[in-house]
């Protein structure tokens, strides 16, 4: 006959800690499990954010979407993030006197070379269709290097700036056309320039070793051009588009992808709030070493968990460059990126004192226009928009003829 005792196994504590192992019982089959007590969880430490910081913006914007892309960026992060739009008059000095009693200059009867090859470019790029971008930024990089040789002789072609938050950065995040950045202090040469430093990862992606405010901007970024109509179409084909039932064509989807587009084109034009980014991406690169070359779109700054010791930021004056084909001018923005601005991106859980509608923190962007058109006098016109810390010291009531080639 069949004893009353069960034959199940139970488990037991060993002699060396948590493993258990498998022994016979004699317990009745009717007694319960052991009850096992789950660990108790560390509770999550919550962070109050700061009152007029980014995590405290996006609290109070919780139903949209402001944690994208620059190029998604909208007039909306423009305001909140304290962006001072400012129309400088135009730089439309000067510019040759041309009256019926004076006779044809020798540079339009017999125009040199340097004439023939700005003209070109200028043609190029004033099209009203858009062309391929490395067009684009080939003729104004032969139009840029024709004016000021130095200044604009190490052009770097789409480069594509990492954006830093919190304690991550995003790599690649804010692409643009051409960069220029701010000349050595000694003689340029091909061993010493940006393009061998910025290609080279950091060896410690700590953000300890950083620039001093007197540290020289030497080999950082200057200058960016960017397209408006290169802009556009990025804008249009930034969604993808899925195909329908058996790869059809997909109208409904097609039509959404579109209105989501529209949606991010500036109500005016010149305050394009992709520009705050492309400032934003510039300024960094001024503060923060290169993050290690992976596969990866998001790392952390360092290895320690939480968002590293703040760099040592300061005020950084910089610029961009864009072109009307409507007006036919040059736009010249200037973008003075404050120490507190580049702070707020650093630690987004922090903000300065009475910064309501970011008057602290903001960025104040000023812009002119240069009419590009006549040749004559661009030189001074486009150099007085730039400023001479960027093209150098010139004459700006002096204009250049180019009657004669260089160097002749």
């Amino acid at each position: 006959m069949a004893t009353s005792h069960s034959s199940a196994t139970s488990t037991t504590p060993s002699r060396n800690g948590n493993r258990r192992v498998t022994s016979p019982d004699t317990t009745s089959c009717t007694s319960q499990a052991p009850v096992i007590t789950p660990p108790k969880r560390r509770p999550h430490r919550i962070y109050q954010p700061a009152k007029n910081s980014l995590y405290d913006i996006f609290e109070q914007h919780s139903g949209t979407a402001l944690f994208v892309r620059p190029i998604c960026w909208t007039d909306l992060h423009a305001q909140l993030l304290g962006v001072k739009w400012e129309e400088l008059p135009p730089c439309d000095t000067p510019q040759p006197t041309i009256s019926p009693a004076t006779p044809p200059s020798p540079g339009h009867l017999n125009p040199s070379n340097t004439i023939i090859t700005l003209n070109n470019a200028f043609a190029c790029i004033l099209l009203p269709d858009p062309m391929h971008p490395i067009l684009t930024s080939n003729a104004v990089k032969t139009a840029l290097m024709t004016l000021w040789p130095k200044a604009f002789s190490e052009p770097h072609y789409l480069p594509e700036f990492h954006l830093y938050f919190g304690g991550l950065v995003y790599r690649n995040a804010v692409p643009a056309q051409i960069l220029w950045n701010f000349p050595s202090d000694e003689a340029k040469s091909s061993s010493s320039s940006f393009r061998s430093v910025s290609a080279r990862p950091a060896k410690s992606s700590n953000v300890s070793t950083q620039f001093s405010p007197n540290q020289s901007p030497a080999n950082l970024p200057m200058i960016c051009y960017i397209g408006k109509t290169q802009l556009a179409s990025v804008r249009n084909n930034s969604f993808r588009l899925a195909c329908g039932p058996g790869r059809s064509w997909n109208e409904p989807v097609f039509r959404l992808q579109q209105l989501r587009a529209r949606m991010l084109v500036p109500s005016n034009s010149d305050h394009d709030a992709h520009f705050v980014g492309v400032f934003l991406g510039m300024a960094q690169k001024h503060f923060y070493p290169s993050p290690p070359i992976t596969g990866r779109r998001d790392l952390r700054i360092s290895p320690e968990q939480g968002i590293p010791p703040c760099p040592n930021f300061h005020d950084l004056k910089l610029r961009i460059l864009t072109h009307d084909t409507d007006s036919l001018e040059f736009i010249v923005y200037t973008g003075y990126v404050t120490k507190e601005f580049l702070e707020k991106f650093h630690d987004p859980f922090k903000a300065p004192l009475d910064d309501d509608d970011a008057a602290v923190s903001g960025l104040k962007i000023e812009y002119t226009r240069v009419p590009i058109w006549p040749i004559l006098g661009l030189r001074e016109r486009l150099g007085k928009a730039l400023g001479q810390e960027v093209v150098g010291a010139f004459n700006p009531g002096e204009i250049e003829a180019w009657e004669k080639e260089r160097g002749e």
